[in-house]
């Protein structure tokens, strides 16, 4: 069977996945980046696994599209400039409908 010819499967709900990534939901902590503490030595954007950050008119940001949460770089930025703050502070139970 060509590719062409399998059938369509849809894996989520139309219109959910163009949104953006699904990392709010499995990121459990977040980088906050001082702006005072923060030289520009890009060295947090080399270390980045998912390339979820970058500098934008003269300051570092995050793009939490793309942040998983790992902390890579804040262990890795030299200026101690970034901290990982929870993503989620309520109960992590479950959903009652």
């Amino acid at each position: 069977m060509a590719a062409k010819e399998l059938p369509v499967v849809p894996s989520a709900r139309p219109g959910t996945m163009a949104a953006g990534a699904a990392m709010e939901r499995i990121r459990e902590q977040r980088p906050v980046i001082d702006k005072q503490k923060c030289n520009l030595c890009r060295e947090c954007l080399l270390y980045c696994p998912d390339a979820a950050l970058a500098v934008d008119e003269g300051e570092v940001r995050v793009d939490l599209h793309f942040c998983k949460g790992c902390g890579i770089c804040a262990v890795e930025c030299p200026a101690r400039a970034i901290t990982m703050v929870k993503e989620y502070t309520g109960n992590r139970g479950f959903i009652e409908k």
